[in-house]
This record gives C-alpha cells, sequence and structure tokens, in this order.
C-alpha cells in the first residue's frame, strides 16, 4: 500500500509538471530592419539575434533592438521592452549615449498600444530623452505579449 503511495505521488508531481510548463507564456519578437545594414536584438538570458520573428517561451526582460554596428546600441536609436504575464512594456530611448540614426516604431499586442520616432525631435511622448520621460512607455496587460518592431 506504502508504495502504491509513493507510486501516485509521483504520478502526480510528474503531471503538475508538464502543466507548469504547457501554462508558461510564449511572447513573440519581430524586429524589421528595412534601413539596410546590421540589426541586434539582445536578449538577457536567451541571447543575441538579428533581424527576424523569434518566440520565447517565458519572459523577457530588458530586451533591446537597435539597427547599427554597436551590439549596445551606442550612438542609435534603440527600443528597450519587457514581455511577461501581467504588465509588458516598451519604450524607443534616445537617452545618451543612445542617439537618433534612424527611424523607429513598435507596437504591441498587434497594435493595441505603440510609438514611433521618425526624427532626433520626435518628442518626449514618443521617445526616452532622460530617465523620467515616462510618456514614452507604453504597457500592456496580459499573458502571451508580443512586440513589433520596424526601423526605418
Amino acid at each position: 500500500m506504502n508504495s502504491q503511495f509513493k507510486i501516485l505521488a509521483l504520478i502526480a508531481l510528474f503531471a503538475a509538471s508538464i502543466l507548469a510548463v504547457v501554462d508558461a507564456s510564449a511572447h513573440r519578437v519581430t524586429i524589421a530592419n528595412h534601413c539596410g545594414g546590421p540589426t541586434t536584438l539582445q536578449v538577457p538570458g536567451h541571447g543575441n539575434y538579428g533581424a527576424g520573428t523569434f518566440t520565447f517561451n517565458g519572459d523577457v526582460r530588458g530586451a533591446i533592438a537597435q539597427a547599427c554596428n554597436d551590439i549596445n546600441g551606442v550612438g542609435c536609436t534603440s527600443v528597450e521592452f519587457t514581455l511577461v504575464d501581467g504588465t509588458s512594456s516598451a519604450d524607443i530611448t534616445l537617452i545618451p549615449p543612445h542617439k537618433f540614426n534612424h527611424p523607429a516604431s513598435f507596437n504591441l499586442n498587434n497594435g493595441q498600444t505603440g510609438a514611433s520616432c521618425s526624427n532626433a525631435n520626435c518628442g518626449p511622448n514618443n521617445a526616452f530623452y532622460k530617465p523620467t520621460d515616462y510618456t514614452a512607455q507604453r504597457q500592456v496587460q496580459g499573458p502571451n505579449s508580443q512586440i513589433y518592431v520596424q526601423f526605418c
């Protein structure tokens, strides 16, 4: 009887772990670069990517994309974002050492919200120029959030 209880407990634990994996969110990231030249998408804990569409299982925190030669976006218009179950957010950053070099835009969750910056003076409502330009940040709620980023 004791061994049957252990087997049932193991089966229940195994089933719970499968449900936890199945229940994990997936976040789609699409980066389009129409400017030509290199594109870098850095996703902490997942690696570096170029332009394209990628699906990440689990949270995407502190990602940054840019269309320039510097992997950290120095001297470039960059888009920063976090995609999680709950509140996901994104923004265009021109906070030094970033600066405008190409138009950039993004939308979250198939256009639910987004921003664009087509020139160096696109304003604090569309891009961060200093760390307190919070009107440039866009947010969405819910699981399985996604982002589309376009340069040029």
